[in-house]
């Protein structure tokens, strides 16, 4: 049925030209459908008939919605912008049209047109899209439509309101600090809202929300304001912060008189950020959201750069002594989206400035012996301040029925500088200036602009069969300069009769080439086979300059070009209900070839010290492999077994390195290294799991997993004894229970355990290093619900660690007990 276009037809258009020009084919391809519709006299006979029974909304006609409508048709863009989400939006109709849904003549009515399917190239759902109504479901819909269409009670305005108050009290035993770094939480009292969410349909088309959470001895809040317009804009504002804690215990020196040190501090790190989005979301306009986002990192955590402690009255020495990092982070981040669609192709446009500025601090313990403090402390003061433009553009389109395509561009640009301070303190004279390195460099710059593309496509040839393939390109230059300052063994800082001064200068060229191909079959009955790979190609071309103090003075130019390869091929069968099977296998590698076109002293034009461009070649090789098996025994069993293996080889090839001669003496030609290919090391570790559900009866729900894997690492050792291979176990096993006691009581437990023994064993000729702990944590509790809209939960925790590596120094034992009332309203 093909009607022409008649002027008469044509004139809503014309009026609404002038408004959306540069949608003119849009326009006309809807006038066309439009005038179809119309010019079309949609006999009644031809429908099928009303239902003669009294139509309820909620019981008749929602699920007929919700099942082959709200998809489309929902709150969230829906197509031709019509909703069937309340009354007015439904009579409203798709883009304005109020004939959709003409309460009281279903006839008239396209909504029961278009599920009739008697609207050519309009029929609802659309082939592909759901299964046609029967002639039953038109008939109930027709019936509610000549009823009046009446809606629901859903449909009107409500309000929703839940809180969550809670306390909790925990109780410690052993190393606090250790116990707040793993668990997360702080010992002592604590209380807050756990959750708390307002939701208020101001209006079908208007909603504010309001959720968030806070747990204040914590630190931890939250808290997200909305106000949505539909087919006008939304306002998006949030807060949030999170506190991670840390312990302050170093190393652990078994020979040492004291074998352990702590810091004595209270050390946490907070993260936190703000935004507010304002969106436009027009229905004939594009998406706009402008944002503006505050982030912020603040505190103080532990790191591994432990100092030297030194056993009293012997040259023993351990590298124990704890350390300690402040940090203080900002970034302001203005942000720009915009998405549309036009004429059949989606179009995105993302564009961020960043503003950034971080300051950090660290004392790092040269030496200590006697005393409560260090003899001496080396403070470094970094900063860190950059711009950063960002813009993103993205089109994507279906341009047959089989094939979708899209393409992308990026543009980065970044400006920032860093300076760094080191001075050697005393801690015991007010950490004043001592003898030891002295170093500034300031004014450190670095320039950086980046060009990305890709274009990616997705493909459905046959039926059962789908592939992807996609290519994205990348360019950076990157430039670096600043002034660094050495002042040696100098009290007096600074001292220029101890000064050293050199120039540096770094750049670097980047080009990088990815492809991305894979396909999918499935037209072997319950059965997928997939397979897929990536490549990219790597080419760096890096400068370095250090000018103009005699002996540190240096010039290295170095081409380095990296190939990896990334494929994965496996999958997955259920010949039965009750059996499941997957695998897959996937291999990695990566290849390096370096090329040390320039290493020279600057000074004396003599090679540098070979330090690293006496280095060739790097190749590293992964295999993994993978497995799954699924079991439904019965009903109420289920079970899963898996297995996880992964191994790496790494090689290096290096040019014949000659030895530091002693004084006097000439170097042997490749005394320290022959050159060539060499094994670098291993790494090989295999995982096993195991998962049981089970519910034998209905008010009773078990669930437990195990897994246990094994790993070693070697790496080689040219006949040095103080290195050794690193390997280990490690167990976990997790349970759950819970039972549903009566219709308001709910009983639930939960146990979690792990065990690890993973280091290197080297007691003869070096120091033991690794890590040896179990950990237990145990959870009981019971929900009470004493009405509709108040329930209770109660609970209790115990947790143990024991760390035998750190000879029980970090070993704890905790309670706890929380209580939480929840209530709703209505």
């Amino acid at each position: 049925m093909r009607e022409q276009v008649t002027k008469q037809n044509l004139i809503p258009m014309r009026v609404l030209a002038p408004r959306i020009t540069h949608h003119a084919s849009v326009v006309l391809s809807l006038a066309v459908l439009v005038s179809r519709i119309d010019a079309a006299e949609v006999e009644a006979s031809k429908l099928p008939p009303a239902a003669t029974a009294q139509i309820d909304f909620d019981r008749d006609v929602r699920p007929i919605f919700q099942q082959s409508c709200i998809r489309c048709h929902g709150p969230e863009k829906p197509k031709s912008h019509f909703r069937l989400t309340d009354r007015a939006a439904a009579l409203k109709g798709g883009d304005n049209n109020p004939d959709d849904i003409v309460p009281g003549d279903s006839a008239k009515s396209r909504l029961i047109h278009y599920v009739a399917r008697v609207a050519e190239d309009l029929e609802m759902p659309p082939l592909g899209k759901g299964e046609p109504l029967t002639d039953e479901q038109i008939g109930v819909l027709r019936a509610w439509i000549d009823q009046g269409a009446k809606w629901g009670g859903a449909g009107e305005p409500q309000t929703v309101f839940s809180v969550s108050p809670t306390v909790r009290w925990i109780g410690v035993r052993g190393d606090s600090g250790k116990f707040r770094e793993l668990e997360g939480v702080q010992p002592g009292w604590a209380g807050g809202i756990e959750v708390f969410s307002l939701k208020e349909q101001i209006t079908p088309d208007k909603k504010i929300s309001a959720e968030g959470h806070a747990l204040f001895d914590e630190h931890d809040v939250s808290l997200k304001l909305a106000l949505d317009q539909r087919e006008a804009g939304f306002i998006h504002v949030g807060i949030e912060q999170w506190r991670r804690y840390y312990d302050d215990t170093g190393g652990y020196g078994r020979p040492l008189l004291q074998p352990s040190y702590a810091l004595g501090r209270d050390l946490h790190f907070d993260t936190g950020r703000a935004w507010i989005d304002l969106g436009l979301t027009r229905p004939d306009w594009p998406l706009m959201v402008l944002g503006y986002e505050f982030q912020f990192r603040d505190g103080a955590k532990s790191t591994l750069q432990w100092g030297s402690v030194a056993a009293n009255y012997t040259a023993l020495t351990n590298k124990v002594y704890p350390a300690a990092k402040e940090i203080e982070e900002r970034a302001h981040i203005i942000k720009f989206d915009l998405t549309h669609e036009l004429g059949g192709w989606r179009i995105e446009d993302n564009a961020r400035v960043e503003l950034y500025d971080l300051k950090t601090s660290r004392d790092n313990t040269k030496t200590f012996t006697l005393g409560p403090l260090p003899d001496r402390v080396e403070r470094v003061n970094e900063s860190v301040s950059y711009v950063q433009g960002m813009n993103t553009v993205r089109v994507e389109k279906e341009l047959r029925e089989w094939w979708l395509f899209s393409a992308g561009y990026l543009y980065s640009k970044f400006a920032g500088n860093s300076s760094l301070e080191q001075t050697t303190l005393d801690p015991s004279a007010g950490y004043t200036l001592v003898n030891g390195d002295q170093r500034s460099a300031n004014g450190i710059v670095l320039r950086r602009d980046s060009h990305v593309f890709s274009v990616a496509n997705l493909f459905s040839p046959a039926d059962g069969l789908s592939a992807f393939a996609s290519v994205q390109g990348e360019w950076t230059r990157q430039e670096g300069f600043g002034q660094v300052d050495y002042y040696f063994e100098g009290p007096i800082f600074p001292d220029p009769t101890h000064q050293s001064s050199a120039r540096v200068e770094a750049n670097l060229d980047q080009t990088k080439t990815m492809e991305n191909v894979g396909v999918r079959f499935t037209n072997i009955p319950r059965t997928v086979l997939f397979a897929e790979a990536r490549f990219e190609q790597d080419a760096i071309g890096q400068f370095e300059q250090g000018d103009p103090d005699p002996g540190q003075d240096f010039l290295r130019q170095t081409d380095a070009n990296n190939d990896r390869r990334d494929w994965r091929t496996g999958f997955n069968t259920s010949p039965w209900r009750w059996l499941s099977l997957s695998a897959d296998y996937r291999n990695r590698a990566s290849d390096t070839d370096y090329d040390h076109r320039l290493d020279l002293n600057l000074s004396t034009l003599q090679p540098g010290n070979g330090y690293p461009a006496f280095i060739r070649n790097r190749a590293l090789d992964t295999d993994e492999v993978q497995a799954r098996l699924s079991l439904r025994l019965s009903s109420w069993c289920k079970t899963s077994l898996t297995y996880d293996r992964v191994t790496s080889d790494f090689h290096t090839t290096t040019d014949p390195a000659d030895p530091i001669p002693p004084p006097g003496q000439s170097p042997i030609p490749g005394g320290a290294s022959p050159g060539g290919q060499i094994f670098a090391g291993n790494y090989l570790v295999n995982r096993y799991g195991l998962n049981l559900t089970l519910t034998p009866f209905q008010r009773l729900f078990l669930y437990g997993t195990f897994t246990y894997s094994d790993s070693k690492t070697t790496t080689a050792h040219n006949d040095f004894l103080a290195i050794a291979d690193y390997r280990g176990d490690v167990y976990t096993v997790i349970a759950r229970a819970s039972y549903v006691l009566n219709n308001s009581t709910e009983l639930g437990a939960g146990y979690a355990f792990s065990r690890a023994r993973f280091g290197q064993e080297n007691v003869a000729d070096g120091l033991p290093i690794g890590l040896d702990y179990t950990r237990h944590g145990l959870n009981v509790g019971v929900t009470k619900k004493w009405s509709e809209s108040v329930g209770t939960t109660l609970r209790y925790s115990y947790y143990r660690y024991a760390e035998q590596s750190s000879g029980g120094v970090n070993d704890y034992s905790a309670h706890g007990v929380l209580l939480t009332l929840n209530y709703q309203w209505p």
